[in-house]
């Protein structure tokens, strides 16, 4: 008969050789587990054999691995070596591989394999790898996106049952997202987030909020920076945005609490508008305005998901009352003119060529066509945008109330008063402008 340490010995010869028996050849998930298995057999090793000079188990397996299963995500190749039986606990060191991911754990683990510690020594993630991957099941317009930077993974904590639970690290480091034939970009990218998690139940929450900062945000039509979104994590996966704001036209844009479902992607939030500089919107939205100064406030609601694309809900905005405010209309013929008469008719018309050569002319007329016609600036004495998706009584998604008068001194026009107003489906409206630079039309 074998005494123990001889008993123990073979064995881990056997397990020494597995790698050259089975770990060439790609294995399914349970393998691991057969082989944590196998090694719990070991328990029955006398406890005097801990201080033997020599390490009383030594062997290696390893394999191949589909963690997710879809259709992109790349295979795993992973490593298990055994290091030593101490402390009547087996010491294993993982290592995990994939395009663009790589992996170390240390596990200490009884010989039941349901209770112990792990800690993840090393974990990275390679953006310029893994976006071109999941970008395309987010929304198909993320096709073609390049990303950049080091996203790094750290956690730590025990295991129950033979299920990991713990803490878990996520940073994401001089990062970038570009899209060169869109004509966007995103830069100075950082992400951080503290997360523990749970098998019983099981369950994700956050130990500190998320936070992500993008220091640009550039695209073919308009560009803003200093975008700061802090979000928890419940324990439904579900991202609960405490703080979002940015800096946009030299104000700022600041979103209310909200929501945000992953499965699928829907955004609901109410925003708040502070001091937007009115020419960077005059550039951005077919206005009917060919040039604007000033800026303006207020609220409105906004809405996208995959299946629907942007939502414009209800909003208001105003001037901003301590900053003067001019604009220029893009030419509007007969937007002013039209309802003023060129002259003055001082005599019948059944007398005439006679009526038409004694009528006066009308001072203001030539006044009102260079204004309609953008040749004069106006300066805005109270203007008013009104967000209406479903339609007002007269049909308008969209409203802007504008009371002016000329910029120049001498004219002989006083205050004017006009309306804006844009039919259709704003958001619709509002990508022709940012896509294609279109102008509405003034009626």
């Amino acid at each position: 008969m074998l005494g123990d340490d001889e008993r123990a010995w073979g064995l881990a010869v056997a397990l020494g050789s597995a790698k050259s028996c089975v770990g060439q050849r790609p294995m399914r998930f349970y393998r691991p587990v057969f082989f944590f298995a196998l090694c719990g057999l070991l328990a029955w090793v006398p406890t005097r054999a801990q201080s033997m000079a020599r390490p009383m188990l030594a062997g290696e397996l390893g394999g191949t691995l589909k963690v997710f299963k879809f259709p992109w995500a790349p295979e795993l190749v992973w490593r298990v070596q055994i290091t030593s039986l101490a402390d009547a606990r087996l010491h294993l060191h993982l290592f995990a591989d994939a395009p663009g991911a790589r992996m170390q754990m240390r596990v200490a683990i009884d010989s039941n394999l349901d209770a112990g510690t792990w800690t993840l020594r090393e974990g990275r993630l390679d953006p310029a790898i893994w976006l071109p991957r999941l970008a395309p099941q987010l929304s198909p317009t993320l096709a073609g996106a390049v990303a950049e930077g080091d996203m790094e993974l750290r956690g730590d904590g025990v295991i129950r049952g033979g299920q990991l639970e713990g803490r878990m690290m996520i940073e994401w480091r001089r990062g970038a997202v570009r899209h060169a034939s869109q004509g966007w970009a995103l830069e100075d990218i950082a992400l951080e987030g503290d997360f523990i998690f749970e098998q019983n139940p099981a369950r994700w929450s956050s130990v500190s909020p998320l936070r992500l900062t993008i220091g640009s945000i550039t695209t073919g039509r308009f560009g803003a920076r200093n975008l700061l979104v802090r979000a928890q994590i419940d324990e439904r996966l579900l991202p609960q945005i405490e703080e979002a704001r940015v800096e946009i036209a030299g104000g700022e844009i600041e979103a209310a609490p909200f929501t945000l479902p992953l499965s699928p992607l829907m955004i609901q939030v109410a925003l708040t508008i502070r001091r937007i500089g009115l020419a960077d919107a005059v550039a951005l939205v077919p206005t009917g305005l060919a040039e604007a100064q000033g800026r303006v406030q207020g609220a409105l609601q906004l809405g996208w998901s995959k299946a629907l694309g942007l939502q414009i809900g209800a909003g208001r905005l105003d001037l901003v009352p301590d900053e003067p405010m001019m604009l220029r209309l893009a030419p509007a013929p007969g937007l002013l003119s039209a309802s003023v008469p060129e002259r003055f008719a001082l005599l019948p018309a059944w007398l005439g060529p006679m009526t038409r050569r004694l009528a006066p002319l009308n001072p203001g007329y030539a006044d009102l066509v260079a204004i309609e016609l953008g040749r004069t600036a106006l300066k805005v004495e109270s203007l008013e945008v009104r967000l209406t998706p479903e339609g007002d009584v007269q049909g308008h998604s969209a409203r802007v109330l504008i009371q002016a008068r000329p910029a120049l001194d001498g004219t002989s026009v006083g205050p004017v008063s006009f309306e804006i107003g844009v039919k259709g489906p704003l958001a619709y409206v509002l990508r022709l402008g940012a896509e294609n630079g279109s102008t509405l039309s003034l009626r």
